[in-house]
């Protein structure tokens, strides 16, 4: 029998196998990254003394060039490894700006291995394999036989001295065996009980898949912050997220949230973390941004939010001119730590640049930033954002694409009138997918003016469909898509795409409104009713819920509750008319006569100054049993192009009307079954 022995380094309830080159905790097995073994390693061999940054980035990398960022992530693993925060100090020490040290208690002890062998030509083999490999296979002209085989005789050998029953667990390569001689009663025994062990090894431990690490389906790019507060730059640190996220949706097995979903983590002392679990995904990126003159440094990381655990950091370092160079890095990284592998057309997609212009991307930025306050103001300050970007650079496709959308928005929220906005939104959509026709948001803006304003129903499908081949996990395009179903009657099909749109955007209120919109247009009041008040949960103040719920109790005839949301909608929703009018539908609808006449004086005096939709208006006339001025109020809004027509078919508040000629008369002439 011949003995080999291991040294075990002993800490706390940790236990380190330097040749096996595992970690275990009270008996079980803890996974760690080949470099944050050896990271440990390092520390453990050297208790109590400062190790500096340099010489461990030297003694785990050598030669290799890496960051220091590589080693603050290695360290993250270790502390993650052993339970320990940055800051309890229970094992490692950080000595800021120089290195680490390792403060706990650390003891060594050796383990003895001890196992038999058959040889037909030597007295010894050395083994190559772990024995589970091994078993039944000729090694180095000798074989490996379970001690039961050997105790049983039936290989003839002669009786050797005691097997120790610990060994078999802890055998690792080169080990050197050999035939003793002189067995015992005590050695049988023994070796009854080290088949039992080789029996659980081989079938249990050995056979038992470790458990795989769930693989990242889902992120959420947060918006970049500045290193000190004094150096904000809103617009850029929140076009630096658009972008990755432009980048990064292309990728058809990720699911990256919109930028509307994550537009609200912008304080400094945001926990990526906490912002995860919030946004229900599996990753988060999030970076830093420091400017100085004609230079930037990014530095980002990746985090997995189930146990918070590092996947991936990284700094980098350029010129202003040179941010799309960081992004092209940051994209490529993000891919590489995901393991996963890109279609041509997705690597095509991670790494496009839209211009080449950084003067016009930083326009772009301020646009879209702009574009996402969801505010009227914010939507004229985006439009012109887009239009200079588009000066510095006429091929930019991507700012086409964002004035579409900003006439769109101003078109699609009364800010103005149909026939100035919606045009000018098509113009933009077609002269972006002349330049690039696989834009997503082009195909479903122009969409959106097919819909809305050209009343060509076929075109707007296609348009919307194609968005949805080229990005299928593009919210916005599920969300337009659901209206677009809900006007042809499409019920089941629109609730899906709106449910889809938010489970792309959980945290949107408008997407979770929208699912209640699918309800409300279909008459299903109290699923509609339902889903607003999940809205009001995730946001108090959304006027656009309050507004909604009103207009669903209304619909039930429950007028008390209508009004009591609707004052609380008016305040919250600005300048907006629509909520205004709809309190006057429902004080028309109750018998409060003189209550709806006096708001419908106020919006006509407001409409000398500002766009109040025809629309709304012949709504309340409806209501208050005024067919002749309701239609021709209506007539109004159809020289207008007025997209609210387009729900003719399934707006409740059109129900006065509908019995009357007139209104099947305008159906036709929307081009809207009847």
């Amino acid at each position: 029998m011949l003995e080999t022995r291991r040294t075990i380094y002993v800490f706390d309830e940790f236990q380190i196998d330097e040749q096996k080159r595992r970690l275990w905790r009270a008996g079980a097995s803890v996974p760690l990254t080949s470099k944050a073994f050896d990271l440990l390693l390092v520390l453990v061999k050297n208790p109590g003394r400062e190790i500096t940054k340099e010489e461990l980035m030297e003694r785990i990398w050598g030669d290799q060039i890496v960051e220091e960022g590589n080693l603050t992530v290695t360290m993250s693993y270790v502390r993650k490894a052993l339970s320990e925060k940055a800051h309890d100090h229970r094992f490692i020490v950080t000595i800021p700006g120089r290195g680490y040290r390792f403060v706990a208690e650390v003891s060594s002890s050796d383990e003895q291995r001890e196992f038999i062998i058959e040889s037909k030509t030597t007295s010894q083999v050395t083994i190559e394999q772990d024995i589970s490999e091994a078993d039944g296979k000729l090694i180095g002209g000798g074989k490996l036989y379970p001690p039961a085989i050997v105790a049983s005789g039936d290989l003839g050998l002669p009786a050797g001295p005691a097997i120790t029953a610990t060994a078999l667990p802890a055998i690792t390569r080169k080990e050197v065996l050999f035939r003793g001689h002189g067995w015992s009663i005590a050695s049988v025994a023994s070796v009854v009980l080290l088949a039992i062990g080789i029996a659980f090894y081989y079938f249990w431990i050995k056979r038992t898949p470790p458990p795989a690490t769930p693989q990242i389906k889902s992120l959420a790019v947060l918006p970049f912050k500045p290193l000190v507060a004094e150096s904000r730059d809103e617009s850029l640190e929140m076009g630096m997220a658009d972008t990755l996220i432009a980048r990064l949706s292309n990728i058809r097995e990720m699911n990256v949230r919109p930028i509307s979903s994550v537009r609200k983590y912008t304080a400094l002392e945001q926990d990526p973390i906490a912002a995860g679990r919030e946004q229900r995904v599996d990753a988060v990126l999030d970076g830093q941004i420091q400017k100085a003159g004609e230079k930037i440094r990014v530095t980002v990381r990746m985090l997995r939010v189930a146990d918070g655990a590092p996947l991936w950091a990284g700094q980098f370092d350029e010129k202003m001119t040179d941010i799309f160079t960081v992004q092209d890095s940051i994209s490529a990284r993000v891919t590489s730590a995901l393991a996963m592998t890109l279609t041509n057309e997705e690597q095509r997609g991670i790494t496009k640049r839209d211009t080449a212009n950084t003067e016009a991307y930083q326009l772009y930025l301020k646009g879209r930033y702009q574009l996402n306050r969801l505010t009227d103001d914010g939507f004229f300050k985006g439009r012109d954002y887009f239009q200079q970007a588009i000066d510095k650079d006429p091929n930019y496709a991507l700012a086409y694409a964002g004035l579409a959308d900003a006439y769109n928005q101003l078109g699609g929220f009364d800010a103005l009138p149909s026939k100035e906005a919606f045009p000018k939104a098509r113009d933009a959509a077609q002269k972006a997918l002349k330049l690039d026709e696989g834009l997503a948001e082009s195909h479903s803006a122009l969409g959106a003016v097919k819909f809305s304003y050209d009343w060509d129903f076929a075109a707007a499908e296609r348009e919307f469909r194609r968005a949805l081949e080229i990005n299928p996990n593009y919210s916005d395009a599920h969300m337009s898509n659901s209206y677009y179903l809900t006007s042809m009657g499409r019920f089941d099909e629109a609730v899906r795409e709106a449910k889809r749109a938010q489970e792309l955007d959980p945290l949107s209120v408008e997407k979770l409104a929208g699912i209640g919109e699918a309800f409300y247009f279909h008459r299903q009041y109290d699923q509609a009713i339902e889903e607003y008040r999940k809205a009001l949960e995730m946001d108090l103040n959304s006027g656009f819920s309050h507004w909604a719920l009103g207009r669903a109790f209304t619909a039930q005839g429950k007028y008390n509750q209508a009004i009591e949301e609707l004052k609380k909608a008016i305040p919250l929703s600005g300048d907006s008319p629509d909520e205004p009018a709809e309190l006057a539908r429902t004080y028309a609808l109750a018998g409060r006569r003189d209550e709806a006449l006096r708001i419908v004086g106020e919006l006509r005096q407001r409409s000398e100054h500002k766009q109040v939709a025809p629309t709304v208006m012949a709504a309340i006339y409806g209501a208050l049993g005024d067919k002749t001025e309701a239609f021709a109020l209506l007539d109004k809004a159809f020289d207008q192009r007025e997209f609210i027509l387009v729900m003719l078919n399934v707006e409740p508040m059109f129900d006065p009307l509908r019995s009357d000629p007139r209104f099947a008369e305008l159906l036709k002439r929307v081009g809207l079954p009847h």
